[in-house]
């Protein structure tokens, strides 16, 4: 091939390859096309993947394609060795080009398949999201009542109340909170997050404070679940470990354990060695125990622990067995 001709090639191929690159195979497929009339001053070229035409370029009609494979096919037919030359040369290169359209269209249409799935599965949420919130709705209303006339039985307004009725009273109100429980547990729209592994990633020994105090951890042999979201819980665990370290403390022991009637986790930090907790700290971890739900009982001189209760999700009455 003549020097020239062939530096021709290599800078058209080139250019193809950084259009393919920058703007997808089908823009360098078009380019190839405009090199390859170029090169071989034909009227028309296009580019078959099998008997298909993926792109073509140039006046006149394309034959079909007499094949399969993938081919680069110009017409009128070029007959010159020179010609020959520069289309092997181009022909290698298309086939890499339609190759690659080939993965890039499969992965148009998977990227296709899958954004039309993750609508079909947000209008299921969204649909049982709203038969949710009816079935919890049409099953609190009537209990609400039932409660409130219970409530104005016990407190005497329909007459005095007999050993016998007050003990059915009390059983029927229990009953009723424990299905009030029920619907909230099955219906409710709030999550679960497990504290252990936030309190063993924040108190533990890989951790940067790890070498300025010494930490005793001691927490139930089960999942410790708590009625809020990751974030919310992460954001708890790092207003505690503030409120420890603002004590400078040399020695923190924290006691988690499950208070079943009450439905709740009570952690116990005591410190040794350090001084009181700083306000803000303090005032920063008791408002975010709060929006939990929880309460928090700030430490005392003497010696007395922090204690925080955090509502726990045990599952549905009569079901928090370990």
């Amino acid at each position: 091939m003549d020097p020239t001709l062939d530096a021709g090639v290599e800078q058209a191929l080139a250019a193809v390859a950084e259009r393919a690159l920058r703007c997808g195979s089908h823009a360098g497929m078009e380019l190839l096309l405009r090199e390859t009339l170029r090169l071989t001053e034909a009227s028309g070229a296009a580019l078959y993947d099998g008997r298909t035409c993926v792109a073509r370029a140039g006046t006149g009609v394309a034959g079909p394609s007499s094949g399969g494979g993938r081919l680069l096919k110009v017409w009128p037919e070029r007959t010159g060795r020179s010609d020959g030359q520069v289309l092997e040369r181009l022909s290698a290169f298309a086939s890499a080009l339609l190759a690659a359209h080939a993965r890039e269209s499969a992965a148009e249409a998977r990227h296709a398949r899958l954004l039309a799935s993750r609508r079909e599965q947000e209008r299921n949420a969204a649909s049982w999201e709203q038969r949710r919130s009816l079935a919890a709705h049409d099953l609190r209303t009537p209990l609400m009542v039932i409660k409130g006339y219970l409530d104005m039985m016990m407190k005497g307004t329909a007459g005095p109340l007999s050993a016998t009725m007050q003990r059915y009273l009390d059983r029927m109100m229990r009953s009723a909170q424990d299905q009030r429980a029920l619907i909230d547990f099955r219906l409710g729209r709030g999550s679960a997050t497990d504290l252990c592994p936030l309190l063993h990633s924040a108190f533990g020994p890989d951790t940067k404070r790890a070498s300025r105090w010494s930490v005793a951890l001691a927490v139930p042999d089960r999942a410790v679940m708590v009625k809020a979201s990751p974030a919310q819980l992460e954001a708890w665990v790092r207003a505690l470990v503030r409120g420890l370290a603002s004590t400078h403390a040399t020695s923190v022991t924290l006691q988690l354990e499950l208070l079943e009637p009450m439905r709740c986790w009570r952690l116990a930090a005591s410190t040794e060695g350090g001084r009181e907790p700083g306000e803000r700290p303090f005032m920063l971890l008791g408002e975010l125990t709060r929006r939990l739900g929880g309460s928090v009982r700030s430490p005392a001189p003497g010696g007395h622990p922090w204690v925080l209760q955090l509502p726990a999700e045990l599952g549905p009455p009569g079901a928090s067995g370990s």
